[in-house]
């Protein structure tokens, strides 16, 4: 399992807190023939899509800050979340929402909620900052044309999971 930081990042001020499990991918098989769901008007009916080659890419930290704390040292600072966020998803081809959490393993309009705390203890004389960033277990996905057999587009899920924290002094 990798976990990827914003580009920013110094990788020896981050701390992953995670209270879900690791990610394991489903054994689901969308069968070609299944019914789609009901589709927007501004949308074609997508019939013939099926998700295949689902992988699990490890997680990713957000790279907005949603929280943040600050002060002088000797102290400790604490952060503390309580969010509701959306599973973020796309799809370059016209896929039925339920055939990408068929195939993903969980329902991706699913909002989640996660609550965790995060603190870094800021040395006497240095002014010390401690930023929160959301955490999400990262999927890719392909997209198949199953009535003629061909690769058609592709997608990414990201699911919330928890939080990162990135400290700092100066």
């Amino acid at each position: 399992m990798t976990t990827q930081l914003p580009s920013v990042a110094d990788p020896s001020h981050w701390v992953i807190d995670r209270k879900a499990p690791a990610a394991t991918l489903p054994q689901v098989k969308v069968p070609a023939h299944a019914a789609p769901t009901r589709q927007s008007p501004e949308r074609p009916a997508d019939v013939f899509g099926e998700v295949r080659d689902v992988a699990y890419h490890g997680q990713l930290c957000g790279t907005d800050v949603i929280d943040a704390n600050s002060g002088p040292g000797p102290m400790t600072l604490t952060l503390t979340q309580t969010r509701s966020t959306a599973t973020q998803w796309t799809a370059s081809a016209s896929i039925d929402v339920w055939k990408i959490s068929a195939g993903v393993g969980f329902n991706v309009t699913d909002t989640i909620t996660n609550t965790e705390s995060g603190s870094y203890t800021v040395p006497a004389g240095k002014f010390g900052n401690l930023q929160a960033y959301q955490l999400f277990d990262y999927y890719t996905y392909s997209i198949y044309d199953t009535q003629v057999g061909a690769y058609i587009g592709d997608g990414e899920v990201k699911k919330p999971v928890g939080f990162c924290y990135n400290s700092s002094t100066n």
